[in-house]
Parts: C-alpha cells; sequence; structure tokens
C-alpha cells in the first residue's frame, strides 16, 4: 500500500488516502476527510507501483 495526497476538488484541501499497489484497476467513492464530500477514484497501478489517479467530483 501506498499513501497518496492530493487536493479536494471541493474545498481545496490537501487530503490523503491509501492505495493498494498490488491491485490493477481500481474505481471507489471515498469521502473528503476534511469537507466530507463524495470523490471517485479510479486507479491503475502494476507491480507495487501507481501509473495514474483521476479523482472526479460527484454532482450531489
Amino acid at each position: 500500500m501506498k499513501e497518496h495526497e492530493f487536493n479536494c476538488p471541493y474545498c481545496y484541501n490537501e487530503i490523503s488516502t491509501w492505495i493498494e499497489t498490488d491491485k490493477f484497476k481500481q474505481q471507489f467513492i471515498e469521502d473528503c476527510g476534511e469537507c466530507s464530500n463524495p470523490l471517485e477514484m479510479i486507479i491503475d497501478c502494476s507491480s507495487g507501483h501507481i501509473h495514474t489517479i483521476m479523482i472526479n467530483p460527484i454532482a450531489q
């Protein structure tokens, strides 16, 4: 697992999440730890490395 830091697209605060790098393609929803708005995370990994991360706000 690796920690990834990013800015929330809603509140712009820096937050972090843990990513399982042994899973190739991942898609999940996680709430921002600061403002609690939902974020869609689409992640592509291989061999313990993170290749791409897309973090999208979810319309409410």
